[in-house]
């Protein structure tokens, strides 16, 4: 079982610059064109509308834009695909300057779909007579299918679902986390190391003059007496300014987890400053890390890389919650009603896509699940069995898998169609 929860981490935690889903469509394109082999003369991607929606107003890195369209123009003239999510890595001033005079001369042509999967992007590359087809899908580098001319070279079945993933639905929760205490820090080194690319983001944030929302949070709680307020306002503060940089686009690399930046944000950063707040030492952060980030996947596995609902809010902050009641000294149980109180709580926030609320969502989130876990403790939570909170915590993560869908597929088509009629606005102004 160590292996399973180390093996499967790694192979969820990825390190993205920018929002990974603008991402992923300069990814498409960027492979798209390499496929391509001559100058693009025009490239249509279209998307699933939850990727639409995720990617249509974040900043991209290095542009000082948003949104999907310059995305895909930057994948153009970036040939780094095999960097996957990391391929925003490679924006200079030369590329930009291409991929806006290709914007302009009408190369690009991006739209939205319904596809197979909530998680879909589908690159077409033109030019010298030959056509190059790239398809992402189920997760933002996942590349399924790759063809040129009507000749294919890549073809994968994005139905199947990730073996190692459903794993972990095969164990109860305790199982896990029992598992995780009994793990050494060699084993777990290369989370600290992971919280740490993404503490570095958030300074970056507090240090940037045009980004504000960090360093007003700091400002707000700064000088706490109390030990639950000082320790949860310092993870909202430092979640957002990292949340703030990145969906403004700065130039700023996350370490995601679960296919989310903002999951790894809420995630690792929430974790490691509680624990330099308690003074936890090395191997306590290493496991607190270790089971923060195995929950955000166990949900993850029940509600899937898509969601109408916060995804932060009902993933990554509950695992936080637990991983917060760890570091307090409390018990697996304690950590339960932790984790029921924030999605009893915040289950019901939506998401409208990446831009800059995310930061306020998501540093909320990591509010409220140290604070839930300073309750915990001290014999406060919601009871089990009431509302969506199930009689265990697996009920409640299956609840939330049914609330996603089908429950909330109408609510996520309303959210895209609001959206896309606030861009037909401000085109008509």
């Amino acid at each position: 079982m160590k292996e399973l929860i180390l093996n499967v981490l790694k192979s969820e935690i990825e390190k993205s610059t920018g929002c990974t889903d603008p991402g992923s469509v300069t990814l498409a394109a960027s492979r798209a064109v390499r496929e391509l082999g001559a100058v693009p003369e025009k490239v249509t991607v279209t998307v699933s509308p939850n990727l639409f929606k995720n990617g249509v107003s974040v900043g991209v890195p290095g542009t000082g834009k948003r949104g999907l369209d310059i995305a895909a123009a930057l994948g153009c003239f970036i040939d780094k695909s095999e960097e996957g999510l990391a391929v925003l890595d490679y924006v200079t001033p030369d590329i930009l300057k291409k991929a806006e005079a290709f914007l302009e001369e009408g190369g690009i042509q991006v739209t939205y779909a319904e596809f197979p999967d909530p998680l879909f992007i589908h690159a077409v590359a033109k030019g010298g007579g030959h056509e190059a087809i790239v398809d992402i899908a189920a997760d933002y580098s996942n590349i399924i299918h790759i063809e040129k001319d009507g000749k294919t070279s890549v073809d994968k079945d994005f139905a199947k679902p990730d073996e190692s993933k459903d794993h972990f639905l095969k164990y109860g929760l305790k199982e896990l986390y029992d598992c995780i205490l009994t793990m050494e820090l060699d084993e777990l080194k290369f989370l600290l190391d992971f919280a740490e690319v993404n503490l570095a983001a958030a300074r970056t944030g507090l240090g940037d003059k045009t980004l504000r929302l960090g360093k007003s949070l700091t400002a707000l709680d700064d000088n706490s007496s109390i030990e639950s307020n000082r320790v949860s306002a310092k993870a909202r503060a430092m979640a957002a300014a990292a949340g703030e940089a990145r969906m403004q686009g700065l130039i700023v690399p996350i370490m995601a987890i679960a296919g989310s930046g903002n999951h790894g944000i809420t995630n690792f950063i929430g974790v490691k400053v509680v624990a330099d707040e308690l003074g936890a030492d090395t191997l306590t952060t290493a496991r607190a890390l270790c089971i923060s980030s195995m929950i955000t996947v166990y949900i993850k596995g029940y509600v899937k890389r898509m969601t109408a609902f916060c995804g932060c809010s009902i993933a990554a902050a509950t695992g936080v919650a637990a991983a917060s009641v760890y570091l307090l000294g409390g018990s697996f149980e304690q950590g339960v009603v932790a984790m029921q109180s924030l999605i009893g709580t915040l289950g019901g926030m939506f998401c409208d896509g990446a831009k800059e609320s995310c930061a306020l969502k998501l540093s909320t989130a990591a509010m409220m699940a140290v604070q839930f876990a300073y309750m915990a403790v001290d014999g406060v939570g919601l009871p089990a069995g009431v509302g969506v909170i199930g009689n265990t915590i697996e009920d409640t993560f299956y609840n939330l898998g049914q609330l996603n869908n089908p429950g909330m597929v109408e609510t996520d088509r309303v959210i895209v169609k609001l959206i896309e009629r606030s861009r037909s606005q401000r085109r008509g102004q």
